[in-house]
């Protein structure tokens, strides 16, 4: 990673684990372990290209780190990492799940829907997109309607948790491309009813 994208990364989380730990006087910045992120990010990135060549030994591609596998990278090392410390006794949702809320806000918020590491040229329909905010899909058979809530108490569990820790005997190098392509998809969805709102406004 460039060392000018690094620092723009830095201002980013620091931007957002500032936002979250305003809902409590409960959070604060772990500075050890902010640190801690792009150590993790590096080895995740690794992971990616390991995994790759082993799954294809003949080929040999040339494994590209776009937005969707940055993004699965750092929501990973994020989620390792933990740099927002909680303090005793405050346990609500948003308190629990800080962290949790941080690697969705990074990497989906900003690295899947504002970082783009591409310099070809956008249509207007396209630069109207990149305007506004990335849609969710809404959980319509769910007691919690909010995808973001669900999303979040999907890696609170500690053996989903097992399985993207890369320090973990239950490591599974595949999950990261689930992720992954997770983000392709909610990068897809957004597009299209972005899409639709944008040709709306053109028309």
């Amino acid at each position: 990673m460039l060392k000018e994208t690094e620092n723009q990364f830095r201002r980013k989380l620091l931007e957002d684990i500032n936002d979250i730990c305003k809902a409590s006087d409960g959070l604060f910045l772990d500075e050890a372990n902010f640190e801690l992120i792009f150590t993790l990010y590096q080895r995740y990135r690794i992971e990616f290209h390991n995994y790759m060549n082993e799954r294809n030994r003949k080929e040999k591609p040339i494994i590209k780190m776009d937005r969707h596998k940055i993004a699965a990278a750092f929501f990973c090392a994020i989620l390792k990492a933990m740099p927002i410390g909680k303090k005793p006794g405050f346990n609500r949702f948003v308190e629990r799940t800080a962290n949790e809320q941080l690697a969705l806000i990074f990497s989906v918020l900003y690295i899947v829907d504002k970082f783009n590491i591409s310099d070809t040229h956008k249509t207007e329909i396209d630069k109207g997109i990149y305007n506004l905010e990335v849609k969710f899909p809404e959980c319509i058979h769910s007691d919690i309607k909010d995808y973001k809530v669900n999303f979040i108490m999907l890696f609170i569990d500690k053996a989903q948790r097992q399985i993207i820790d890369i320090d973990s005997e239950k490591f599974q190098p595949g999950s990261l491309f689930i992720i992954s392509h997770l983000f392709f998809v909610l990068d897809a969805y957004s597009y299209q009813k972005n899409f639709q709102l944008v040709k709306e406004y053109l028309s």
